[in-house]
């Protein structure tokens, strides 16, 4: 099974204002301090009743229904080391939404040896039961967001 899959999004932009546009509204009164951040099932319900969702609508075309909603932040003062992430969930859908150029996804084996990676810059369906991280390179800018996204019926075809 491979480590990730770049999907094809042709309302990327548009979708990443979206999600953007949510997430301010969200995090407006909190102080975020950890590097993944979960919603609730009713933020979750809130986002995708917004009419005309583009992100909805995306995941309709790949035959999706969304389970579960987070984002990921990095910034000078979070960020986040090699990891396995919860079970059962395998595959996942991480997106794009602001300052992704120059950020990776990075896979490891067993012993911590560098096996996959992939700049965060498209929409990708990833693995999550091996071994990865977030690298950040020189030109990157902060804060980095990206959310991710889990569903009912993983995509787990994408990744053969």
């Amino acid at each position: 099974m491979k480590s990730y899959h770049i999907l094809n999004c042709d309302n990327q932009q548009k979708i990443a204002d979206s999600l953007y546009g949510y997430y301010t509204g969200i995090t407006s009164n909190r102080e975020l301090k950890e590097f993944w951040n979960h919603l609730t099932r009713d933020e979750i319900q809130d986002y995708f009743s917004i009419p005309n969702n583009p992100t909805k609508a995306w995941f309709e075309e790949l035959g999706l229904k969304v389970r579960d909603m987070s984002f990921t932040i990095y910034n000078e003062n979070i960020s986040t080391d090699i990891h396995r992430d919860e079970p059962p969930v395998i595959a996942k859908i991480n997106f794009p939404v602001l300052n992704t150029s120059d950020t990776y996804n990075v896979w490891f084996d067993d012993y911590a040896t560098e096996i996959d990676r992939a700049e965060c810059d498209r929409p990708i369906v990833l693995r999550s039961d091996i071994l990865h991280t977030v690298e950040i390179g020189e030109t990157a800018c902060y804060p980095r967001l990206q959310f991710s996204f889990c569903f009912y019926n993983e995509p787990l075809h994408l990744l053969k």
